[in-house]
Formats: C-alpha cells, structure tokens, sequence
C-alpha cells in the first residue's frame, strides 16, 4: 500500500501545484464541501473535534479531518465521529494510487486528497479540517472558499520550514485566510495577533469572546462562555486543561458565525457537542490494571514547548505536581529537546526513555546523556519498547507520558491490548 512505502514527513517540498493538478483531474471534489480550515501550534485538532461534536449534535452531517493518527491511519478521516472504514480507506487509496505516483504526491498529501474525495462522497453538509503543518504550502489550502478560517495558537516550532520568528511563523499560519471567510484567533501572541491583521480583520480571544469563571477537577472542566452577543454559563467540557477551555471557547464563536451564516445550533446542540467532544492523547488519564498491580498514566502529546508549559501548567492545576512522578518520554529530532529536558527535570523522580517504532525519533541514548547532565543516571532508564516503560512503573503510581504524540499513539495501543 501506498502508506507503507512512504513516511510523513519524508518527499515532502512545499508547494500546491502537485495536489492542483491531481484534484484538478478529478473535477475538484473539495469544492463541493463547506469548510472551517484550522491552523495553530497547538489546540487545533481539540477546537476542531469541538466544533465537530457540536455540528453532529445539531444534525448536521459533519466529517473532520485531522492529523496524526495516533493508533490507525484511518483516524484522521471521519463523517460524525466515526473512522472511515478500514475496507473503504482501502479502496479508495488503491483506485487513486497510480494518480498519486504520476502528480508524485507526499504522504500527507494523498491522505488530504482522499479526505476530500470521501467526504465529497459522503455529502458532507460540513468539513473541519485542520492543517497538518504550516498553513500557506500546507496540502489543505488548496481550500478555496472556506466558510471560517481559524488560528488557535502560534509558538516557535517547525523552524526549519516556517521559520525562526513569531512573525515568520504567524506569516504562514495566516496563509490559510481567504476573501469571504471569517477569521478567528485564539489566544495569540500580540507580534502573531499584527500580522493576521495585515491580512483580515479577525475576531480575537479577549476582545471579541473569552472564557471565564473556570473550574473543574480530573474529571469535568466547567467554565463561562461570553462574547458581545451571547452569555452561556456552566459549560462542561471533558478535555482538561485550562487551554481547552481557550479551545472551546474558539469553536464556540465559530457556531456563533456559523449561525449568522444559516446554521441553526442552539445551546442545547452546543451544550450536548462539548461534553461529547473526546481527544484522546491530549491529558488523557488512564487507569491501568496489568496483572498484579494498578497505575496509572497521564498521556499527552505535548511535542513543543508550548505544549510542555500548557501540560506542566495542567499536571500542577490538577494537583499532580504535589510529589515528584515517572516520566516516560520520547521526542523527534527536530525538536528543542534540550529545553524540554529541562523543563521535566524538576518534576521527575525517575526517567523512563522508550525506543519507539518512529524513524523520526531521537534514540533514547542521546536523550539519557541529556538527562545525566540533570539527573542521577541510576534515575534514567532506557527500554526497549512501550511495554518495557510501562512494565516499570510501580503499584499505585501515577506516571506521565510526553514528548510526542507518535509515543501516545504506542502507549495507548498497548493499553487497549492489554485491557482488551
């Protein structure tokens, strides 16, 4: 298969014109979708499933596409929550693939193309989609007239490609705004929050909509949402973190939007979407009973270190931070590893650094040599495998699992293994 043979981030150029002319040849099918495109650091696929949950709930036939997977590649392509087949991912890649190989498509770019044939197929009244990296030579801004546009966050990441400022980096997230669409901000650095406005007029976390009077435990998250037009009181989300509570209130004011432009989601389908809305691998907190002891395991994708302060300020908010805790860890290479060790070091206790199945991935002896330059090394163990880390995590601990959302995606697979 196709898939197989190719990896995300590898044959990848920027640019559009291949994915033009291979969705050209197929008279187009993501013109016939309503789209809300999301570009962002971070909190884009969490404000996506947001927005898609609650679409689902007003009855609206809504598919989302979003990257990566964390278990099965058919994961990111989705009609009211629910994963295209495994028969019809299948089919639908064989009948395109010999297309794929003469416009030499990437990775991500055939999986873009075949989210957009699919929905097409499906009828989608809504597509969510979000960037998979960068906006303005991302394969997804072959969009052309997306009903929203919406930026949830900006940080220093991907430098290689999109730069090494905030302006640089805002510069492409802001290449997926489009004449006709809204646009929206999430909570953005002032530098970031310029350049948007050098090319719309977008709404902004803060001014035009904001959260307030949060509260919540491991469970529920509750807070207030209210714009200039609209006041909803005691929400209920299950994402964690004071961060979803930005995110949610982003999708909120994208139904608000949607509304103006026809839709009808009232508070009940907007109430019903945010409890629903689930995002696994984003301060996800299992309870794991494995043979004669039971743990358990925080697992968060936080890859940036952006996603390490908002996790750090969660593990802290929930209470985690009270005592010292395991930390199982892995990273990719192009990462700031070095700053991320840093910032785990004064929480942890003992280090666990898994091989995992990722080319990407920095072997773990590099991560240990950093470690040591903090931490006892009789604290830092390097495992084989997933399964390994999680094999030394002692009865009744907590332990946490970051760095990468490719190490969630391992950690949650050999949970559902071992419970089901």
């Amino acid at each position: 298969m196709f898939f197989e043979t190719l990896k995300e981030y590898e044959g990848m150029t920027p640019g559009l014109s291949r994915i033009k002319k291979f969705l050209k040849s197929i008279d187009n099918p993501q013109n016939n979708l309503r789209i809300i495109h999301i570009a962002g650091t971070n909190g884009k696929g969490s404000t996506a499933v947001f927005i898609s949950e609650i679409l689902k709930a007003g009855g609206y036939r809504t598919a989302l596409y979003t990257s990566p997977h964390l278990i099965n590649i058919t994961e990111r392509i989705k009609i009211n929550g629910k994963n295209i087949s495994i028969k019809n991912f299948d089919n639908l890649s064989k009948k395109y693939l010999e297309r794929a190989v003469k416009y030499k498509l990437s990775y991500f770019e055939y999986l873009t193309v075949l989210a957009f044939i699919y929905f097409a197929e499906q009828k989608a009244d809504v597509a969510v989609i979000e960037t998979g990296l960068g906006g303005r030579f991302d394969a997804t801004n072959i969009i052309e007239k997306p009903l929203i546009c919406i930026i949830t966050s900006i940080a220093k990441e991907h430098q290689e490609i999109l730069g090494t400022s905030i302006e640089k980096i805002a510069f492409e997230k802001a290449g997926i705004i489009k004449n006709g669409a809204y646009v929206i901000c999430g909570k953005l650095p002032e530098k970031a929050v310029i350049v948007v406005k050098n090319k719309s007029n977008p709404y902004l976390y803060g001014k035009d909509f904001k959260a307030v009077n949060n509260k919540g435990d491991r469970d529920i998250q509750e807070f207030s949402y209210i714009s200039r037009n609209t006041k909803m009181q005691n929400l209920e989300i299950r994402l964690l973190g004071k961060h979803q509570v930005i995110n949610a209130s982003t999708a909120l004011f994208a139904v608000e939007l949607l509304n103006k432009r026809g839709y009808y989601l009232s508070e009940t389908h907007i109430r019903t979407g945010l409890k629903n809305a689930v995002w696994q691998g984003r301060f996800t907190i299992k309870k794991i009973s494995n043979k004669d002891k039971n743990f358990k395991l925080i697992i968060d994708g936080a890859h940036n270190i952006q996603g390490l302060d908002v996790f750090f300020e969660t593990f802290a908010q929930l209470n985690f931070s009270k005592k010292k805790r395991i930390f199982i860890f892995a990273v990719m290479k192009e990462k700031k590893y070095k700053c991320m060790v840093k910032k785990i070091v004064p929480f942890a206790k003992k280090i666990i650094l898994p091989q995992i199945s990722n080319s990407r991935a920095l072997h773990p002896k590099v991560l240990k040599r950093e470690f040591s330059k903090y931490i006892d090394q009789g604290r830092i163990c390097t495992v084989d495998s997933v399964k390994s880390a999680c094999d030394m995590i002692d009865n009744n601990e907590t332990a946490a699992v970051i760095g990468s959302l490719y190490l969630a995606g391992e950690v949650l697979k050999y949970i559902d293994e071992i419970i089901g």
